[in-house]
């Protein structure tokens, strides 16, 4: 439920990988290792399946999400190919159907003190791309990477990273009387030099500045030019507390001197997770950073959220889950009497049966709203359904 609500990331990094993925692969054939993985998601009912103020409609529906990792050793170099399929159900509602996909390749030279890389992601969907934006709109991005690490000591690297981002909408998508290519299509070029130094076995620290430069296909007015700088922890998948956790400061300027309204502030992207020896899970997802927005009077808000998942094991395989989470929607405004605050948040529950080391089995309730100086943005409803997944 929480992926289908995810927003849209303007400016992800190229993660960090596994030191040799090749060898954690579920199946292996010589060069060549396969990892798959398959879902039934959300096997349930939606009170509220167009996020509406009043006259909310229900349906039955469902999600099935297949896909592979596949891997091949070429000498020095490692090939990566990752893809997936969402295939979207509803019963009644039929124009909310849909079939999505996204595809992620990876080559990478692993030499002795330098790594050369180079990555493209695909996304085509039309699952809702934030927040804000109520109707399941068809979007695409293609997102690509080229870069280096370079090992200038033991214990340290050196990144730098050259990234291409399209993001774009289809012709015929329109949401409150706005044309969505017409407000939010656009291309982000950055360039990222990272440092990164291992402290221990499981824990690296890693400091990054970036230039970002976006530019809006329709709307000029739009186009702006940040810096960013951020620093935090990359934690090992082994450690007593794993995941990513930086902090950092953005400056974003218009390009052309406009009436666009600046920003200068703090940014944050933690996703980190606890597990304790009595067999609770903790995990936490903190973010903040600038969204777009398809209002022209309000260009950009600053969304600040949480989300925390409490999991707790409690007889055998079976364990019980409480989730909740809420986000700031803070829009900045040409006219300073439009800016407002809208806030989403959401709270749920469920029951899982683990069955084996890849496979579970669960039941989930989650109830959701969004509130706001606008009574027609104001909504409601509960998602609860079925999921079993496999390699996830």
């Amino acid at each position: 439920m929480f992926a289908a609500c995810a927003t849209t990331a303007t400016a992800q990094q190229v993660p960090a990988a596994s030191d040799d993925p090749f060898s954690e692969a579920r199946f292996r054939f010589g060069v060549i290792a396969v990892d798959p993985r398959f879902g039934v998601r959300n096997v349930g009912v939606d009170t509220n399946v167009f996020n509406s103020a009043v006259n909310r409609q229900r349906d039955l529906t469902f999600m099935v999400v297949p896909g592979t990792t596949l891997l091949m050793r070429t000498g020095k170099g490692l090939l990566t190919l990752d893809g997936g399929l969402e295939l979207v159900y509803f019963n009644q509602f039929e124009t909310e159907r849909s079939v999505n996909s996204n595809v992620r390749g990876q080559y990478e030279l692993r030499f002795n003190r330098l790594r050369p890389y180079v990555s493209i992601y695909s996304l085509n969907t039309r699952q809702r791309p934030g927040y804000e934006i109520d109707v399941r709109a068809r979007h695409y991005e293609t997102d690509l990477h080229a870069g280096t690490d370079l090992r200038v000591g033991s214990k340290s690297t050196v990144r730098v990273d050259f990234r291409n981002l399209d993001y774009s909408f289809s012709g015929d998508q329109v949401f409150n009387g706005r044309a969505l290519n017409q407000e939010l299509n656009r291309n982000l070029k950055a360039i990222d030099i990272g440092w990164r130094q291992r402290l221990t076995a499981l824990t690296t620290w890693v400091v990054r500045m970036t230039r970002e430069s976006e530019r809006f296909e329709f709307e000029n007015v739009r186009n702006s030019d940040s810096f960013r700088v951020n620093s935090g922890f990359e934690l090992g998948r082994f450690a007593l507390v794993r995941g990513n956790a930086f902090a950092g400061y953005r400056r974003l300027r218009p390009a052309d001197g406009g009436e666009f309204p600046e920003f200068s502030g703090v940014t944050a992207d933690v996703n980190v997770s606890y597990t304790a020896p009595t067999q609770t899970r903790l995990g936490a997802v903190v973010q903040r950073d600038i969204q777009y927005s398809y209002e022209r009077r309000t260009p950009y808000y600053v969304q600040t959220g949480w989300t925390g998942v409490l999991t707790q094991r409690v007889v055998g395989r079976w364990d019980v889950q409480l989730s909740g989470g809420r986000d700031r929607l803070s829009y900045q405004a040409i006219d300073v009497r439009n800016q407002r605050r809208d806030f989403v948040g959401r709270f749920g529950g469920g029951v899982g049966y683990t069955i084996g080391d890849r496979v579970r089995a669960g039941f989930d309730v989650q109830s959701f709203y969004r509130s706001s100086d606008l009574r027609e943005r104001e909504y409601g409803g509960i998602r609860a359904g079925f999921s079993v997944t496999y390699g996830y």
